[in-house]
């Protein structure tokens, strides 16, 4: 599907193409319900902005990582319209350098959640989080332990995680292994906890946080029948799918059911931005549903990070892979409604 509103609206960083992002999401061939199941909707103003497009791309349902506090203005907003999103459990990150905001406070947390009917948890343990809280974000510490098997003890059955981070941030950023590890070892914990924790659902973020490595990530999926994946992180995914296309369509064919459609839209007060939100959309069914071969419209810095005489400003490639209508259906809405039981 070739884009017909180029370079009709003003250029940024999330639209390098100039597409006039409201005209194109009724282009699209899938036009059933979709369901994202990886969003950040911060606060109330943004919200707002976020639920006009997801309605424009066709998206019924959200789950989204919302600070505790914020969760009651959205509702009361949304009004009749209140069980179009469902909330995630995390920590207050806001608060990420002050004491206790790791362990007691999210212990905390994680209750209060749950009271408000909250039914999946996250636990994210990127490397990235070592800077952090080592031991709060090891997926295997005592720390992180705890917090599991509260979570457990509250009733959650669906735990969300990410481990890994892409591959060119271990080949830039995470170049001391003893205090990052390799991109491998952030998956051993991982798999012992799938196990331990066999009868919760848990959630690999980020195509488990290895599209570089669908083999790998389905060797992980074929040990594990507790695991299922979501496809969010739109610039990452949409560099890193679209090497390789068919293969991206025939794991999703291969892998019905267990992989559900998310995009990580980060939505808060200091980016209120259409393109910003719509971009993610835009992409990841363009990477979905068709055969489009082109520049993506969102800048993606690892490729400058990666390579310096890059253009800061550049974009990666995006390949279309084509899936067919039964694919699509269960990858956008049938994987989450089954897994998350709406």
């Amino acid at each position: 599907m070739t884009p017909a509103t180029l370079n009709t609206k003003p250029i940024n960083d999330a639209n390098r193409l100039g597409l006039d992002y409201e005209a194109e999401a009724g282009r699209f061939q899938y036009t059933g319900p979709i369901i994202d199941v990886h969003t950040h909707i911060g606060t109330l103003e943004s919200s707002r902005l976020y639920f006009k497009i997801a309605d424009l791309f066709g998206v019924t349902k959200t789950v989204s990582m919302t600070k505790l506090e914020n969760i009651d203005g959205i509702l009361e907003d949304l009004g009749e319209r209140r069980d179009r999103i469902e909330f995630i459990a995390v920590p207050n990150y806001e608060a990420a350098t002050e004491p206790g905001t790791f362990t007691t406070d999210w212990l905390y947390r994680m209750e209060k959640f749950r009271e408000k009917g909250c039914r999946i948890v996250k636990f994210w343990a990127a490397p990235r989080g070592r800077d952090l809280d080592r031991e709060a974000f090891l997926m295997d510490s005592p720390t992180r332990r705890e917090s599991i098997k509260l979570a457990y003890d509250l009733g959650y059955r669906m735990f969300m995680t990410h481990v890994g981070d892409p591959d060119t941030w271990f080949e830039k950023k995470y170049l001391d292994v003893k205090k990052y590890g390799t991109k491998a070892q952030q998956f051993e914990p991982l798999e012992d906890l799938l196990d331990e924790y066999d009868d919760v659902t848990w959630i690999g973020a980020h195509m488990g946080g290895w599209p570089e490595d669908l083999a790998f990530v389905q060797g992980m999926l074929d040990r594990h029948p507790n695991y299922v994946l979501d496809t969010s992180a739109a610039k990452w995914q949409v560099r890193e799918l679209s090497r390789r296309p068919e293969r991206f369509r025939a794991f999703c064919e291969r892998n019905a059911g267990r992989v559900l459609f998310g995009t990580d839209i980060v939505a808060n007060d200091t980016n209120i931005d259409f393109d910003l939100y719509a971009s993610r959309y835009w992409a990841l069914r363009t990477l979905m549903e068709t055969g489009y071969d082109g520049a993506s419209p969102i800048v993606d810095p690892d490729l400058h990070m990666v390579d310096p005489t890059v253009d800061e400003k550049s974009t990666a490639r995006l390949r279309g892979a084509g899936m067919d209508g039964a694919v699509l259906k269960t990858v956008y809405h049938d994987a989450a409604a089954e897994v998350l039981g709406y």
